[in-house]
């Protein structure tokens, strides 16, 4: 475990030492986490698993049903379903040599 010191500003920012925002691929933008346990104080980069937590709590209330692990359980596994159907099929796509370059499709989504 290594340590590092730093300083809260006025505003209430931290700076975080480069080596750390290096190490876990962070720049000016990047989400993080800051979880309370006890008397700890845990800061941890975003993942997509958090992001899709997030939709799935607003899909949850949207659709009134209870949020509890039971419920978010259920999500978890309908989405995990459809993430392997779309990994299946762009693998297909890939193998078929059916797909578009990266700049294709941002020219195609620059009015989305």
């Amino acid at each position: 475990m290594t340590e590092y010191n730093t300083t809260i500003s006025s505003k209430g920012q931290l700076v975080l030492p480069k080596e750390i925002r290096d190490q876990f691929n962070l720049s000016t933008g990047s989400k993080i986490k800051i979880i309370v346990d006890g008397e700890q104080i845990i800061i941890k980069p975003r993942t997509v698993a958090d992001e899709f937590q997030e939709l799935i709590l607003t899909d949850l209330a949207k659709d009134s049903k209870p949020i509890n692990e039971a419920t978010i359980r259920e999500y978890h596994i309908k989405l995990n379903k459809a993430l392997d159907t779309l990994v299946a099929d762009a693998e297909c796509e890939y193998r078929k040599k059916e797909y578009i370059s990266l700049d294709d499709l941002k020219k195609e989504n620059e009015h989305v």
